[in-house]
C-alpha cells in the first residue's frame, strides 16, 4: 500500500525510531550509535544497533535491518499498512484519505479497477454454474458431495467453453483489455498479439476472496482429466499467493482458538459443509512467512492436515518451522491410508475428523516420527544415523521443551534417555543460545553469517549510498554491472537508487528503505550503514568490483577444472584448457592490479 511522500515523511520524522525501538529494548550509547540486546533473537552480548542520523536499525548477529516501519511489522507481526497505521496512532496523526501524488492516484485507479474487474467475473461464473451452460460443473460437484447452498457461500463458478466469452461480457460493462490482462483474466492471442483470449475456459471456477471481502484472483479446476488439473491466476497488483489464504474471507468475526491448514480448495470445502468451518488453505503447497504472519492476526494455534504424498509431508515439515519461528504452536493431524482431508471426511465424518483432531501430534513429533522413518530402525547404523539427527533438532530447543522429547528418541533409538540428553548437548553447546528466546515479540530470526560475497555486495551499495555523484559515477566503472548484486533485494536497491539519482534529485535513503517489506530492507538498511565509513568511495567501489570478479573467476576455475578432470572428450578438453588459461590469466591480472 502506497502512501503520500510528504505524509510518509511527516510519520518518519514523528516516530523516531530511537523512541520507539527504547520502548521495548534497552539501548545504551556508543560511539554515534546505540547498542542493545537484539530482540529478534537470543543475543548474549550487545549485538543490536541503531543509527539515530540514518533512522535505521541492524542486528549483526541475525541481519535483522530497517526502519522504525520494519521494526515495529517483525516485533508486532504487522502488515506494513497496519504498521504505519500504528505509527500513525502513536504520533496522533490521521491516515490520509486520499493519495495526492498523480502517479500513486494512477495505481490506486488500476487496483480498484481490477478488484472491480474481478468481482464482475466471479458474479458472472457464479451464474453461469447454475445455468443450462454450467450443467457439467453441476454434475461434477454433485459427484463431490457439494451441495448448492454451500457452492454460493463460496461463491464458486463455471468458466465457459470459448475463447472470449468473459473478456466480451466484461467490455460490455466497460472494463479495458488491459485491465483484464492485469487482473489475470485474460491473455494475449500468441500468433495475433493484438486479440485476448480468456484465461480460464472450460473450468470449475474458485474465487479467491481476501479478508476484506475483496475478490482478487481465481482456480479454475478441470472436470475430466484434462492437464493441469488446476490453474490459477498469477501475481498481479491486487494478489500474490505468498500472501494470500484460501478462505480467510470467511473467518472474520469469529473467535478461534485454532485454525486448520489444508491444501487444497475442495478440503476446504468438504469440511465447511461438514461443519468444521475454521479450514482454510494455503495457495500452493508450502506455508509462506507472509501467510504466518496473516494467520497471527486469527489464532496461535495451526492443525496441519496435507495431503499424505510426500510432497504434503515435505510442505508440512517446512511449515512446521516457519509457524514456530511465528510462535504459532504447529499440531499435525494424521490421516490414515493417506487420504486427504476431503476423502476422510465424506467417508467417516466430521466427528472422526475431529477425533484425528483430538489425537493430533505436536509439530516437534511430527519431525521426529519422520526422522525415524527416513533412517528407518531395523539396523544398528539406521538407529544411529536417527538419533544423531533427532539430537541435532532437540539441540536447538530450549531445556523444558528438548526434556519432553528425549524420551521418544531414547524409545525409538534403544538409547538410554541420558545418552539422549548428553548427545544432546554435544549436537550443540550453545543450544541455549540458539533456542528460540521467549522475549514476547511475534519474530525469531536464528543468527547467520554473510557470505563473503554479499559482504562485498553490501559494501559496493553502500559505495553507491554516498551521494548521488558516487552512485552514478560507480556505474560508470569499468566492469560495473548490476548482474554484479547476487542477492536479488540488493540488486532491486540499487536499480532504484540508480533511477532516483538519474532524475536529479537527491533520495531520502531512509525512506526508500523505510517501504520495503522487512526481508529486502534488511540488507539495504546493512548497506546504507556502511555508508558514513566510506572516505573514497569511488576508489572502494572499483576495488570491490574488482574483489567480485576475483570470487567469480576462483568459483570458475574451480568448476572448470573438474570439468577437465571428468572430461575425456578431445576436441572438449581442448576448449576447456583454453578458458581455462583465459580465466587464470584475468585472473592474475586483477590481482596484480589490486597490489599495484
Amino acid at each position: 500500500m502506497a502512501f503520500p511522500e510528504a505524509w510518509m515523511r511527516e510519520l518518519m520524522s514523528k516516530n523516531d525510531i530511537v523512541s520507539v525501538i527504547s520502548e521495548s529494548v534497552q539501548l545504551t550509547p556508543k560511539g554515534s550509535r546505540l547498542w542493545g540486546h537484539c530482540p529478534f533473537h537470543a543475543d548474549r552480548s550487545p549485538s543490536f544497533s541503531v543509527s539515530p542520523d540514518k533512522q535505521l536499525f541492524h542486528c549483526f548477529s541475525c541481519k535483522a535491518g530497517g526502519s522504525v516501519i520494519q521494526f515495529v511489522m517483525q516485533s508486532e507481526n504487522l502488515s506494513f499498512a497496519d504498521a504505519v497505521r500504528r505509527l500513525a496512532q502513536r504520533a496522533g496523526m490521521d491516515m490520509p484519505e486520499e493519495i495526492d501524488d498523480s502517479r500513486l492516484l494512477a495505481q490506486k485507479h488500476r487496483r480498484e479497477r481490477i478488484y472491480e474487474a474481478n468481482r464482475e467475473a466471479a458474479l458472472y461464473y457464479n451464474s453461469l454454474l447454475f445455468s443450462k451452460e454450467g450443467g457439467a460443473a453441476q454434475r461434477y460437484l454433485d459427484a463431490r458431495g457439494v451441495t448448492a447452498e454451500t457452492a454460493k457461500r463460496f461463491g464458486l463458478g463455471f468458466s465457459p467453453d470459448g475463447f472470449d466469452k468473459l473478456s466480451r461480457h466484461l467490455i460490455e460493462k466497460g472494463f479495458s483489455e488491459r485491465t483484464l490482462i492485469d487482473a489475470g483474466l485474460a491473455v494475449k492471442g500468441r500468433k495475433d498479439p493484438s486479440k485476448i483470449y480468456d484465461f480460464f475456459r472450460g473450468r470449475l471456477m474458485f474465487p479467491v476472496i481476501n479478508a476484506m471481502g475483496k475478490v482478487i484472483a481465481f482456480g479454475g479446476r478441470t472436470m475430466g482429466h484434462d492437464e493441469p488439473k488446476y490453474i490459477n491466476t498469477g501475481d498481479t497488483p491486487v494478489y500474490n499467493k505468498r500472501e494470500n489464504i484460501y478462505a480467510i474471507n470467511l473467518l472474520k468475526g469469529k473467535k478461534l482458538d485454532d485454525i486448520i491448514m489444508v491444501e487444497g480448495y475442495m478440503d476446504v470445502i468438504s469440511l465447511h459443509q461438514r461443519g468444521i468451518d475454521n479450514a482454510v488453505a494455503s495457495l500452493g503447497t508450502a506455508l509462506t512467512n507472509q501467510q504466518a504472519r496473516l494467520i497471527k492476526r486469527y489464532v496461535s494455534k495451526v492443525y496441519y492436515a496435507y495431503d499424505g504424498d510426500e510432497a504434503g509431508q515435505k510442505a508440512m515439515l517446512r511449515g512446521i518451522d516457519i509457524l514456530r519461528s511465528s510462535e504459532i504452536e504447529p499440531r499435525v493431524i494424521v490421516i490414515p491410508g493417506g487420504r486427504d482431508p476431503d476423502e476422510f471426511i465424506k467417508e467417516f465424518g466430521p466427528d472422526e475428523f475431529l477425533t484425528l483432531k483430538d489425537a493430533s501430534i505436536t509439530g516437534v513429533r511430527f519431525k521426529i516420527e519422520r526422522l525415524a522413518a527416513e533412517h528407518g530402525l531395523d539396523t544398528p547404523d539406521g538407529r544411529e544415523r536417527f538419533a544423531r539427527e533427532a539430537c541435532r533438532l532437540l539441540s536447538g530447543f530450549d531445556p523444558v521443551e528438548r526434556d519432553r522429547y528425549i524420551p521418544l528418541v531414547a524409545e525409538k533409538s534403544g538409547l538410554s534417555p541420558a545418552t539422549v540428553r548428553e548427545q544432546c548437548g554435544s549436537a550443540s553447546a550453545s543450544a541455549s543460545v540458539s533456542s528460540k528466546p521467549h522475549t514476547g515479540y511475534a519474530s525469531y530470526r536464528p543468527p547467520k553469517q554473510d557470505t563473503e560475497r554479499l559482504g562485498f555486495e553490501k559494501k559496493l551499495l553502500a559505495c553507491m549510498m554516498t551521494s548521488p555523484e558516487a552512485g552514478l559515477n560507480t556505474a560508470k566503472l569499468n566492469g560495473f554491472s548490476p548482474m554484479l548484486f547476487s542477492s536479488e533485494q540488493l540488486r532491486t536497491f540499487a536499480l532504484k537508487l540508480l533511477a532516483a539519482y538519474r532524475t536529479g534529485g537527491s533520495p531520502d535513503i531512509s525512506l526508500m528503505i523505510a517501504e520495503l517489506e522487512p526481508a529486502e530492507a534488511e540488507e539495504a538498511a546493512a548497506a546504507y550503514q556502511e555508508s558514513g565509513d566510506i572516505a573514497s568511495p569511488m576508489r572502494a567501489a572499483a576495488d570491490i568490483i574488482k574483489c567480485i570478479r576475483i570470487a567469480e573467476l576462483k568459483t570458475k576455475l574451480t568448476e572448470l577444472s573438474q570439468g577437465l578432470s571428468e572430461c575425456r572428450d578431445e576436441a572438449q578438453k581442448k576448449e576447456l584448457t583454453r578458458e581455462y588459461r583465459e580465466c587464470f590469466s584475468e585472473l592474475q591480472a586483477l590481482i596484480k592490479g589490486r597490489k599495484q
